[in-house]
């Protein structure tokens, strides 16, 4: 029987059950159906990362139907639920009947035809309660518009594949589901565990956690950076136009623009060629804010999938040098790819674990860039997975590993040189503590021969700074 979107769907969201990342098991997913239609793609991706976004706030209203315990569902019926849930709240133009229909057969399909009608009973009881109380809301059009085929809001990660495309309708149809439902507790309602929503609240405030967790449902569209080594944003913007691609500058840096209706993004105007990245604005400024010069040699420790060392290698301008390491040779065909796409001749990869010293590369970089394994708080809007995964162990600071990476950083950089030292989380105890204890330990010359000194450091958060969550502290040793 040919697979349908549901069934790619469902074979993608039993892969995240099994613990492959959320980005990774859709990429893969997508890749199997790079050459269908453009509407089977959008509503495998809008599902897949919807499901995911909201998998807490679907089994408690799931569990109001289901008396045995959730848990015990064999997977392919609870993921079935699920996708049938998703579609219901927040798919309007696919009527309950067709889902319904769709969700029982896929389960008859799987050899467990006794269990359609125990399928078929919990999304009826659904769809009763549901009866006249989902009514359009503001952006309804523009937020349902992938569940059509319209992939326009679908956003792209900087491996190329498409995420699904959320929208504050998507934000206002959370707050009425809610509503319906009678779930007055946040962290349920944006499907974040208690203990990391508890935490937000208690780091940042009720205000700002709110809006944290608000964030992972709005779409700020693809980022992509001007490779300035072959062309410019003046240049970029005349090719997007053409294919009526609609567009905004960045908000913190020059090279960079906002694309908003965007489906698949190996087909951007440009991207064979090479003319810009997929990178976030706040991983730019990082790489910015070490105001690298004309010659430098360069070493990036942690570097896949590379977005710092080629915009590190386009502002040297073909000049000096950048050494591009990682630990597997899997992740270095990452960077390579990069590396060929954009064209750039002074980068060069090298599998190595960053955790081991060389002393052989004592004193040698002008900078070195430490973007150390973290908790990764600060891109649960493209890794929506990470908030089931994450564990409050993971924040209490500095990993043995990540330690180890900083240090040999130090290292390495020759006196008078910087380090950038950045993670993608928003935990000050992996970020402005570290720092500061770096400092610390670096302080007395008598001790190390040398000092560390804070140049400047920035911290991004996301549903307030408009980018991902991000921290970056460039240091000199002196």
């Amino acid at each position: 029987m040919a697979e349908t979107a549901r069934d790619t769907a469902l074979d993608i969201l039993l892969d995240i059950e099994q613990k492959t990342f959320s980005n990774t098991a859709l990429d893969k997913g997508l890749r199997k159906i790079q050459f269908s239609d453009k509407s089977e793609r959008a509503y495998v991706t809008r599902t897949v990362e919807g499901v995911t976004e909201c998998r807490m706030l679907i089994d408690h209203i799931l569990g109001r139907y289901i008396k045995m315990k959730y848990d015990k569902l064999r997977p392919i019926v609870r993921n079935v639920l699920r996708l049938g849930c998703y579609e219901m709240l927040f798919m309007d133009s696919i009527p309950a009947r067709a889902t319904i229909s769709e969700c029982v057969k896929i389960v008859k399909k799987h050899n467990m035809a006794s269990l359609g009608g125990f399928v078929n009973a919990v999304l009826r009881n659904l769809d009763r309660e549901l009866q006249g109380k989902l009514g359009e809301t503001e952006n309804d059009a523009a937020g349902d518009s992938a569940s059509k085929g319209d992939a326009a809001k679908n956003d792209i990660s900087e491996n190329g594949q498409a995420e699904a495309g959320k929208s504050e309708s998507d934000l206002a149809r959370i707050d009425r589901v809610a509503e319906i439902f009678n779930i007055d507790k946040e962290y349920i309602k944006y499907s974040t565990p208690k203990w990391l929503y508890e935490y937000f609240v208690k780091t940042f405030g009720k205000d700002k956690a709110e809006r944290i967790v608000r964030d992972e449902f709005n779409d700020r569209g693809l980022v992509i950076r001007v490779n300035s080594t072959k062309t410019d944003r003046e240049a970029l913007k005349e090719r997007l136009k053409e294919k009526n691609i609609r567009f905004e500058n960045g908000r913190y840096s020059e090279n960079s623009l906002i694309l908003k209706n965007i489906d698949f993004v190996r087909r951007i105007p440009g991207f064979r060629e090479g003319l810009f990245s997929v990178q976030a604005e706040s991983s730019s400024c990082a790489v910015e804010a070490l105001q690298i010069e004309k010659g430098m040699k360069i070493l990036d420790l942690c570097a896949a999938p590379g977005g710092k060392t080629c915009y590190a290698a386009e502002l040297l301008g073909g000049t000096g040098e950048v050494i591009s390491r990682d630990i597997s040779e899997e992740k270095l065909e990452l960077i390579d790819d990069n590396i060929r796409r954009l064209g750039l001749t002074t980068v060069k990869t090298e599998a190595a674990d960053a955790t081991v010293l060389e002393p052989e590369l004592k004193d040698s970089f002008d900078i070195v860039i430490a973007d150390v394994p973290c908790s990764g708080l600060g891109v649960i809007g493209k890794k929506n997975d990470i908030k089931y995964r994450i564990l409050p162990e993971d924040l209490k600071g500095l990993t043995d590993i990540s330690k180890k990476i900083l240090d040999n950083a130090v290292s390495y950089v020759k006196t008078g040189g910087r380090i950038l030292y950045s993670t993608c989380t928003i935990n000050p105890g992996e970020n402005e503590e570290v720092v500061k204890k770096l400092l610390e330990e670096y302080s007395d010359p008598e001790v190390k021969g040398f000092t560390l000194s804070l140049l400047t450091e920035r911290l991004f958060i996301q549903g307030i700074d408009e980018t991902d969550g991000f921290y970056y502290a460039v240091l000199e040793k002196k």
